[in-house]
């Protein structure tokens, strides 16, 4: 009987080695950023899998080649959000007209119960009918990929052949079964589908999960759905309309899913297609922040940019976004002086070659009615201009001089109640080309600005005068 111990022992350290010997060699790049993305492409739709050491963020890549294929599935890994392992493509699309996966669309990354990694994702073809198709591939490691196109199936004919993409795959532990939940269409509207199975090769339909509750026709894009602290958390992004993620909360894992009372969606437009992942501990939501066509700040967003995550703290059966802890920790930190700023006047800052986190509370009473944080300020006629409006109880960025800048509708914008409070809790990340702001822990605000990276940037007192505070 001892010898059989220890020949089990043997096999299972020898294929420990073998796996820590298969990811040293797998090519592999480190980028330590808060915003990563690879030198040469862009990041689409993250797919994290927590594996119990480490996230493992699939995403599409978005290569801009002008190849006729597109989106193969990429890796980084990381423990903290900011030192990123960069594999790159680990799942390729085929580039052929003819093939259903001339492009690979989002999907998501599970391990069974003996340690095997299966991916589930979409292979889409805009010249073949139905243009969407659930796909299945295998690995050992998570780098290396076994494709089985014997388990691709399609939809059924209760939902629109051409919207059935997206499958986001877990464990219920209640029925012991495997769901996987599927951007689809129903009856002119958007839904989530839900399949289960219990080998992870066949899927059985089991009717809709949720069902658009906007009042338009939108798809819900990229849904994940998550235990985290007592309740059921189903998040999804808008495909039209507001372009945001959306959640909902429930007691069960069958629902039915609610909207939260106020606000039901973390960030503006500059965050899109995040999904949610836990490490047990903390509740993360992992999308992307969109470059603009030509990079240039007056052009309009693209799809694909830089990876994005917000941590998300329950209050009240609500979530909230804030900068990760493991990110606060680790990148340059530069609270604000105490001091007022009259109005009319400003405070700058100089550029950082690092990432910077500022951080600050701004003291409200009630002759403080508008202020901005400008970028690129060090121009006569600065047009990047994140403005906090008490009174419309907004912060919006707009790419125009303040003077001129509520003439137009503003690039991204998210609402904050500034009423019955004294102060609000300021936390601002820039980023080469990356500005981040959190208020209060309670909205997030991404956006894209080309003319921030290496220039100067101040707090404005628009209206009444402006007390900051560390």
């Amino acid at each position: 009987m001892k010898k059989f111990i220890w020949i089990a022992i043997a096999v299972c350290f020898i294929g420990g080695v073998i796996w820590v010997i298969q990811r040293w060699l797998f090519t592999s790049e480190m980028i330590t950023k808060v915003y990563p993305r690879s030198k040469d492409s862009f990041v689409g739709d993250p797919m994290p899998y927590y594996n119990g050491s480490e996230f493992m963020i699939y995403y599409l890549e978005d290569l801009r080649d002008n190849q006729i294929g597109f989106h193969p599935f990429s890796l980084m890994t990381t423990t903290d959000f900011v030192n990123y392992k960069d594999y790159g493509e680990v799942i390729p699309f085929v580039n052929d007209h003819q093939d259903q996966e001339l492009a690979l669309g989002t999907g998501s990354i599970i391990t069974d119960e003996n340690g095997l990694y299966h991916a589930f994702y979409t292979g889409h073809n805009g010249s073949l009918s139905p243009k969407e198709a659930i796909m299945h591939a295998t690995s050992q490691d998570g780098l290396e990929w076994e494709k089985h196109p014997e388990h691709t199936f399609f939809a059924s004919s209760q939902y629109e052949a051409d919207d059935f993409r997206d499958p986001y795959v877990f464990y219920e532990q209640e029925s012991g079964e495997y769901w996987m939940l599927i951007t689809a269409r129903q009856n002119g509207t958007g839904v989530i589908a839900h399949y289960t199975s219990t080998d992870l090769e066949t899927w059985n339909e089991q009717g809709v999960l949720f069902k658009n509750d906007f009042g338009n026709d939108s798809n819900l894009e990229c849904p994940s759905l998550v235990f985290f602290k007592g309740k059921w958390y189903l998040a999804f992004s808008d495909q039209w309309d507001q372009r945001v993620v959306h959640y909902r909360v429930a007691d069960h894992v069958h629902g039915p899913f609610e909207k939260p009372t106020g606000l039901d969606y973390w960030d503006s437009s500059g965050f899109y297609a995040g999904r949610l992942e836990t490490d047990g501990e903390q509740l993360y939501v992992v999308g992307w922040i969109p470059t603009k066509e030509g990079h240039n700040d007056q052009h309009t967003y693209n799809w694909a940019g830089n990876l994005a995550v917000h941590e998300l703290v329950k209050e009240n059966n609500h979530l909230y976004p804030t900068i990760p802890t493991s990110v606060s920790k680790r990148v340059h930190t530069v609270p604000f002086s105490r001091q007022t700023i009259i109005e009319g006047d400003h405070l700058s800052f100089d550029p950082g070659e690092e990432t910077t986190l500022y951080s600050g509370k701004v003291n409200l009473d009630e002759q403080t009615k508008k202020w901005a944080f400008q970028f690129n300020s060090e121009q006569d006629q600065s047009n990047l201009n994140i403005v906090f409006d008490t009174e419309l109880n907004t912060v919006a960025f707009y790419n125009r001089p303040l003077d001129v800048a509520e003439n137009y509708p503003p690039e991204t914008e998210m609402p904050f109640n500034y009423s019955n409070q004294s102060d609000v809790e300021i936390k601002l990340v820039l980023e080469d080309d990356i500005v981040v702001l959190y208020l209060d822990n309670k909205v997030a605000l991404s956006n894209r600005m080309y003319r921030a990276q290496g220039n100067q940037w101040a707090i404005i007192s628009i209206e009444g005068n402006l007390a900051i505070e560390p």
